[in-house]
């Protein structure tokens, strides 16, 4: 989950048609301020469109999903609307010029073909797979919206049991690509080969799926993983009593909103989920930032309280000229906290217009309103609640502790919890639990959590 957005960028980007062949790996470098920043983009093409994946070395973000591209006539345009990210430019020869534009910032931007790095990813599965895998497209009755995934099922007959993978914060696509990893690919590749049907989606808007992922809420997302069930139900492979859903991290939030009113789920597994509202873990993710750049306590406190008080006014947003400037005008407040080397590399109106335009995002004021205790008291399916203890995105303990909390609280006693010590938001192995690890590390998955996750939900299919 990326929700730490009110202090920090990331970039997200994807693609539609063309003229002339533009795939292969691109690479330039952005002069940001002095500041050499090495970006590449890795152009793919499928049947219908193009599909692009970006790297940012130097902030050790490999293989990041996009949201939309277009090739016509020699002109290339990669859109990430969730950060504010345009790049425009014109292929000439072996090279692309044009310019990146990030929150109304121009920045010139010349990009060559390059050779696509080797990341040493041991654990994604290569074909031929030892089990049957189908790319499918579903419907969402509800909002008229084809999504598009990857079914795989056991290769036997019979029926199986099955579940949905639900993605966590941010465009994802079916295989929740991330820094590199597929985390999705591995799960679905380890549960499928242990005797279950596995559904993965690419979010709304993302990848092959249609709709417009940037006015997506929460409440969409829930939708979404309805309609993926209901695809289950219409398959002759899947045993209709025995469906699951798995969510991680925004994706866990998602799960028991789903399950506290559909009957027909069977079992969820949380992954690194919120047990708190989303606004404590924006909070949260922010001070544990703040603590890193080694400011002062009393002016940390300061930052935390501006933060406080914006994350709560964004959840009872009306969007009116007075609510507008009372917005600029606090996080203006908050860039003059931030310490002065963070200053020195952004200009303040770019700073204060990407997060004014992030924070206003439907799907972003809808996580901070919810409460997930509201859902999991609801809940009467048996829960697999799991953290790692380093991760700094989703506080083991606070939310561990909240989810067990609000399943008794709703006379749930049908749960679990566990957390691992040495795993971080992804459930690798690692020394700090930063961000900036998840890409240097080669381990997509914990082996001990794939275990785990299978032993549980294969003991929940014997009650």
């Amino acid at each position: 989950m990326k929700k730490n957005i009110t202090l920090f960028f990331l970039f997200l980007l994807c693609i539609s048609a063309s003229a002339q062949e533009i795939t292969g790996s691109w690479s330039g470098t952005l002069n940001i301020m002095g500041n050499k920043l090495p970006l590449v983009f890795h152009i793919s093409k499928t049947d219908t469109a193009y599909v692009t994946k970006m790297d940012s070395p130097a902030q050790n973000a490999l293989g990041l999903p996009t949201s939309k591209t277009s090739f016509i006539e020699n002109k290339l345009e990669i859109v990430a609307t969730g950060l504010g990210i345009f790049y425009q430019g014109t292929l000439q020869g072996d090279s692309i010029s044009g310019t990146l534009n990030q929150g109304g910032m121009p920045f010139p931007l010349v990009l060559k073909q390059s050779d696509k790095p080797v990341l040493n990813r041991p654990q994604e599965p290569k074909p031929p797979f030892p089990y049957k895998t189908e790319d499918i497209t579903f419907i969402n009755k509800k909002d008229k919206i084809e999504l598009a995934g990857t079914f795989t099922i056991p290769d036997s007959t019979g029926m199986f049991p099955a579940v949905v993978l639900i993605a966590g914060s941010g465009p994802q696509d079916r295989d929740e690509t991330i820094f590199g990893h597929k985390p999705f690919l591995v799960i679905a590749d380890y549960l499928t080969q242990n005797g279950f049907a596995v559904l993965r989606y690419d979010k709304r808007g993302i990848g092959q799926s249609k709709g417009d992922y940037d006015r997506a809420t929460m409440q969409d997302f829930t939708v979404d993983t309805e309609a993926a069930i209901n695809y289950l139900k219409t398959r002759k492979e899947v045993d209709k009593s025995a469906i699951g859903l798995i969510g991680h991290s925004e994706g866990g939030m998602v799960a028991p909103m789903v399950a506290s009113k559909n009957r027909d789920v069977k079992f969820i597994v949380l992954m690194a989920a919120p047990g708190v509202q989303g606004t404590k873990i924006v909070l949260d993710q922010n001070r544990l930032s703040l603590e890193s750049m080694n400011i002062e306590p009393e002016n940390m406190e300061r930052t935390l309280t501006m933060l406080d008080e914006i994350l709560g006014s964004l959840t009872t947003w009306e969007n009116s000229p007075v609510e507008q400037t009372i917005l600029r005008d606090r996080l203006s407040q908050v860039w003059e906290q931030l310490p002065i080397m963070i200053k020195l590399k952004l200009k303040k109106e770019s700073y204060l217009r990407s997060q004014y335009n992030q924070m206003v995002k439907p799907g972003y004021r809808s996580f901070l309103k919810i409460d997930p205790a509201e859902f999991l008291q609801k809940t009467n399916c048996p829960v697999f609640a799991i953290n790692g203890e380093k991760d700094t995105q989703v506080l083991f303990d606070k939310n561990l502790n909240a989810i067990k909390s609000a399943l008794e609280k709703g006379k749930n006693y049908r749960t679990e919890t566990k957390s691992y010590p040495n795993l971080n938001h992804l459930f690798q192995e690692s020394e700090t639990g930063n961000v900036d690890e998840y890409g240097e590390i080669e381990q997509t998955i914990s082996p001990e959590v794939l275990s785990d996750i299978t032993v549980w939900m294969k003991k929940q299919l014997k009650n």
